[in-house]
């Protein structure tokens, strides 16, 4: 019956050749591309550890940033935690190989900075008949809780990758029993937020800190504060955290001599942070026959510190594996005055970052030769006056010395500039357009053979000085203006907000430069004076200095195109707004 004959299956065609009219032929093979299936699964493993870590960027934060300075903007951290997670469970290699990037920067954070917080918020209720609107529990202790669980369920694999572990602030300082489990089972752990109770010796502390010493050799970040003198003192002889590379010293009272020999007694440290010690004098700088010598470091930050003088910076910067070492210098409230940082500048021929904040008295001396560097790259320049009557009168000489710098081209590798004035960018612009070399003056015309100073050849002279007098063989004046593009960012007292502008040196005779980028970011998080994250939207009110017509300018604020922006993670981030953004970090 014709229904239940068998249809002959057509045999795969085999690809004919095609001939061309000139003589070539074209052979088709048999077969298609293979799936992106098959190619994702030939990939070598260290190319998906390098995909695992677009799905989630926080996981490749090796910041010494707390969890609330190292925030990622504009993006929902536990979401692409969440999508992470959901690459382990696609195959078995992805199992074995997205866990090594999933532990090794572990961060708690304590609401989706999404628009999932708002659903996610109303289950989270412990609601009861009697009790209808009850509050929600506390996301961050309950994820430390369930994080410690799994470590110590995994301690010959998981916890053994983890070498970052931030927590908000509020979670640090009340589940302290979960973080001394937890950091039990993380020998290779190099960072972890504390609370300040472990930096002053708290008794509270007493068993986490016990935990950290014994168990975290590997450690590269502590802060000492008043109180934990005795602490400070274990690290004389190097048997206790040997790598440490940050380190903060905080109102401490002890023997400078001993604070020597604990600074003497790591090798490999390379940020130093000191604030409100009086003690901190320049025999701690200096060299010592009977003591360790100072530390080589390439951040070096004091504050409140005002017995650090200029005498000490020279004497520490006087040896080479120092000068070839120091990167960053920042000085606020120390007994280094702003006039006598030009000798500083000549024997750091590696600086690239400086700050100086300083409230003055008194103007500006004369005479100080003007700031030179080559190397230089960021200045953060903020003169304040210590009273704000005198504010118009003391420290437009500090600016004008700044000025007179900068129009010398004594900074010519200077890039970003921070100042407390907000009228500083039109100093560098406002000037008069230099002379052309084909002006002259009609009122006063001195023809040139008899001009001032013009070479005469037709008469000869027997005075043996003559030739060395000559306006041949002086000097001729260094140019005057900007040579490099600056970027400004300038505020007044009374402004919370950064303004940005952008200044460009002239371009041409009789033509005035013009003014129209991030700031950079400190990997040892150590101040904010030295660098915040501007992002878009999240700093500085960008603006561009324009013509006016009638020879002054105005500031138009900088559009922007919103370029650079991240891709928004998948599953309940559409329609968020800033919800993502740092700005709404504590909402």
């Amino acid at each position: 019956m014709k229904w239940f004959k068998k249809s002959k299956k057509s045999k795969p065609s085999i690809a004919e050749p095609q001939s061309f009219g000139n003589g070539h032929t074209r052979f088709d093979p048999p077969y298609s591309t293979p799936p992106a299936s098959d190619i994702i699964a030939k990939l070598p493993a260290p190319v998906l550890q390098r995909i695992f870590s677009f799905v989630c960027p926080h996981s490749q934060d090796e910041t010494y940033e707390s969890c609330e300075e190292s925030a990622i903007e504009d993006t929902c951290m536990l979401c692409d935690l969440r999508d992470l997670a959901h690459c382990a469970q696609a195959c078995r290699k992805w199992k074995r190989l997205a866990p090594l990037v999933l532990y090794h920067s572990i961060r708690i954070d304590p609401v989706h900075y999404c628009a999932l917080e708002d659903e996610l918020a109303e289950k989270r209720k412990r609601r009861s008949r009697l009790n209808r609107n009850a509050e929600p529990e506390d996301t961050a202790s309950a994820r430390l809780r369930l994080l410690t669980r799994t470590l110590r369920e995994n301690q010959r694999s998981y916890a053994l990758s983890v070498q970052f572990l931030k927590t908000p602030y509020m979670t640090r300082e009340t589940c302290k029993p979960d973080l001394a489990r937890s950091v039990a089972v993380c020998p290779n752990l190099r960072y972890i937020d504390l609370p300040e109770g472990c930096y002053t010796d708290d008794p509270g502390c007493h068993t986490l800190k016990q935990e950290v010493q014994g168990r975290c050799p590997d450690i590269r970040k502590m802060s000492y504060m008043g109180g934990a003198e005795r602490s400070l003192e274990l690290l004389i002889g190097g048997n206790l955290w040997r790598n440490l590379e940050v380190l903060e010293l905080s109102r401490l009272t002890m023997d400078p001599k001993i604070l020597r020999q604990a600074l003497g007694s790591l090798p490999c440290l390379r940020a130093l942070k000191v604030t409100d010690m009086k003690l901190f004098n320049d025999q701690l700088l200096q060299y010592n026959d009977y003591l360790p010598p100072f530390p080589a470091l390439n951040e070096l930050i004091f504050e409140n510190t005002p017995n650090v003088t200029v005498e000490g910076m020279i004497a520490y910067l006087d040896r080479p594996d120092t000068q070839n070492t120091l990167q960053t210098l920042s000085l606020t409230n120390t007994g280094i005055h702003p006039s006598t940082l030009h000798p500083i500048l000549s024997v750091a021929p590696k600086l690239t970052k400086l700050s100086i904040i300083e409230s003055v008295s008194t103007s500006f001396p004369n005479g100080v030769p003007g700031l030179a560097s080559v190397s230089l790259h960021t200045l953060h320049y903020e003169i304040t006056s210590a009273s704000s009557a005198n504010t118009y009168t003391i420290t437009p000489s500090y600016y004008a010395y700044l000025t007179s710098s900068l129009l010398n081209r004594g900074l010519p590798a200077l890039r970003e500039l921070y100042v407390r004035d907000p009228d500083f960018p039109e100093s560098l612009i406002g000037l008069a357009p230099p002379t052309a070399p084909f002006a002259s003056d009609p009122d006063n015309f001195v023809p040139k053979p008899f001009a001032e100073g013009a070479e005469n050849r037709r008469f000869s002279s027997n005075n043996p000085f003559a030739n060395s007098s000559s306006p041949q063989s002086q000097p001729r004046p260094r140019p005057v203006g900007l040579n490099q593009e600056l970027e400004v960012y300038s505020k007044g007292l009374d402004e919370m907000e950064w303004n940005f502008s952008r200044v460009e040196p002239p371009r041409g005779h009789n033509r005035r430069g013009s003014a129209s980028a991030l700031r950079p970011v400190s990997s040892y998080g150590l101040s904010e004076s030295m660098g915040k994250t501007w992002g878009t939207g999240a700093g500085a009110r960008r603006s561009v200095i324009v013509g006016n017509g009638f020879g002054g300018f105005l500031k138009v604020p900088a559009e922007d195109d919103g370029s650079g922006k991240r891709p928004s993670s998948s599953a309940g981030e559409k329609g968020r707004g800033r919800r993502g953004s740092q700005a709404d970090l504590w909402r």
